[in-house]
């Protein structure tokens, strides 16, 4: 059996012990504006055509740009309608001003940190870290719409 064969039966095995458990697998993934936006979608379309549960959760980040294509938005589009049984939950990204929010973002994952290292234990200014809180709020208020658990 060659290397991908093995690897993709133990991920078959290991995704029956969970759903065996009364886990929920959910793979999150990213679709981003600007550039990137015909490369993220076939990679989500992809992925939601490799599997038959409701289980993707949609990470729609703007921080290069709109997700908008001939005037359609994301759920507008082709990709998101063949695939709306397979998603679990989105989570909007909005654009922020990128000289205040882009940039303690960037701080953060350039020094791989978690929103609460960052906020406690960083050395970012006040109002660095309040932005931190207002991003941080937004996504985990997202987050807990979902029935994750």
């Amino acid at each position: 059996m060659r290397k991908n064969g093995k690897r993709n039966l133990l991920a078959a095995l290991e995704y029956a012990i969970l759903r065996a458990s009364g886990r929920r697998l959910c793979v999150h993934t990213v679709v981003t504006g600007g550039q990137a936006l015909g490369d993220t979608l076939k990679g989500f379309k992809s992925l939601a055509d490799s599997t038959a549960d409701r289980s993707i959760v949609v990470w729609l980040n703007e921080y290069f740009g709109l997700i908008e294509r001939d005037g359609k938005t994301f759920t507008e589009m082709l990709a998101y309608t063949e695939s709306e049984s397979k998603i679990f939950g989105l989570v909007r990204i909005p654009k922020r001003n990128q000289d205040t929010f882009g940039r303690d973002i960037e701080e953060v994952i350039t020094r791989k940190l978690t929103f609460e290292d960052a906020i406690r234990n960083g050395r970012a200014s006040v109002m660095s870290k309040q932005r931190l809180k207002v991003v941080q709020r937004d996504l985990f208020e997202q987050l807990d719409q979902m029935p994750l658990l």
